[in-house]
């Protein structure tokens, strides 16, 4: 059975990540036209597939930033933003690869270009911390209730 301070230390990695989500997808939605926008310029998908993601991410975000914070669905909620953050990395490696330069809209609207490399790596950080909590909560150490 794991120790109390590595239990409230994944309690706590846990509510930050799905509440980062949370955040990240309500910052989407309150600007719902302009991040339809950014995943268009992404140059990916064609329309109307673009406002198909667009509309879909902010939701899908928050959905399983519930679930790990709530710890309802916790592990489908790990696995879920895992895949969206290697989704989110592919795209950015993409862009980058193309030579575009845009804002990523990851986190609302911004003039700013994204620096790709560096956005890159902050995905890993969160894509191992998620996979770091699943990997917890398959061992039994990560439960719905502290």
């Amino acid at each position: 059975m794991p120790n109390k301070p590595f239990m409230i230390t994944m309690l706590i990695l846990r509510i930050a990540l799905g509440a980062f989500f949370i955040w990240s997808g309500a910052v989407k939605l309150a600007d719902l036209s302009s991040f339809v926008d950014t995943v268009g310029n992404y140059q990916i998908v064609d329309r109307p597939w673009d406002a198909v993601f667009g509309y879909f991410v902010p939701w899908f975000e928050i959905v399983a930033g519930f679930a790990i914070v709530t710890g309802f669905g916790l592990k489908g909620g790990l696995v879920s933003l895992m895949g969206m953050l290697l989704g989110f990395s592919i795209a950015i490696a993409w862009v980058w690869s193309e030579g575009l330069n845009i804002n990523c809209g990851c986190y609302g609207k911004s003039d700013e270009p994204t620096n790709y490399g560096l956005h890159i790596i902050y995905n890993a950080l969160l894509f191992l911390t998620a996979a770091g909590l699943f990997w917890t909560s398959l061992r039994g150490g990560a439960k719905r209730k502290p």
